[in-house]
């Protein structure tokens, strides 16, 4: 038996989030399954701020981590953040696996942190864009500002024909945003930009 209602348990959590000085900014529209895409990612604070905005809104969801963490007393924290242990982003069984959970699920949303980890990286792993594309759900787009202490949806991202549209929208999506390690923080680069680079570089 539920203690509150969903609408009581949202206001709960946003009022925590005002109390420590935190805003939610952005909707989240009426979706039923996504890929939650959070950064930036360099702290392990950002899992908490991150798992009270969700809250929040109110949407059933699950964090994913990288099953090192899951160690004594660790464990406990990630369990009780409703973490789910899985090999790393790029394995093959890992995505198979939540792609799978997504599908059968009436109702849920998977956040991770795309990044991998917390060295600054322009690569970001494209585990859960393909997470993603095998469950036929979008991607959410999801923020923590510390500078700004705003937190929250950035955009939907529906069309996942192209990863490096994909990459390059969220790029956009994270300027100006400052991680809680701003030197640890970098924007993706899709191959594209890549390639436009170092065109660019050689003919100079």
């Amino acid at each position: 038996m539920r203690l509150f209602s969903e609408w009581q348990e949202m206001n709960i959590y946003q009022k925590i989030l005002k109390l420590f000085g935190w805003q939610i900014e952005g909707e989240m529209p009426p979706i039923r399954k996504s890929v939650v895409a959070m950064a930036p990612h360099t702290s392990y604070w950002d899992a908490i701020v991150g798992k009270l905005v969700l809250r929040s809104y109110g949407v059933p969801h699950r964090l994913l981590a990288k099953k090192e963490l899951f160690f004594f007393p660790m464990n406990i924290v990630m369990r009780c953040l409703g973490a789910v242990p899985i090999r790393g982003i790029k394995g093959k069984n890992s995505i198979v696996y939540v792609a799978k959970m997504l599908r059968e699920a009436d109702s849920l949303h998977v956040v991770i942190c795309p990044e991998g980890g917390f060295k600054p990286t322009e690569d970001w792993h494209k585990g859960f864009y393909v997470m993603a594309q095998r469950a036929e759900v979008p991607v959410t787009v999801a923020f923590i500002d510390y500078k700004e202490r705003k937190a929250g949806i950035k955009t939907i991202i529906y069309d996942l024909d192209d990863f490096d549209t994909v990459i390059e929208t969220m790029a956009e999506c994270y300027k100006g945003v400052t991680a809680r390690h701003p030197e640890k923080f970098l924007l993706p680069k899709s191959k594209r930009q890549k390639m436009q680079t170092e065109n660019e570089t050689t003919k100079a």
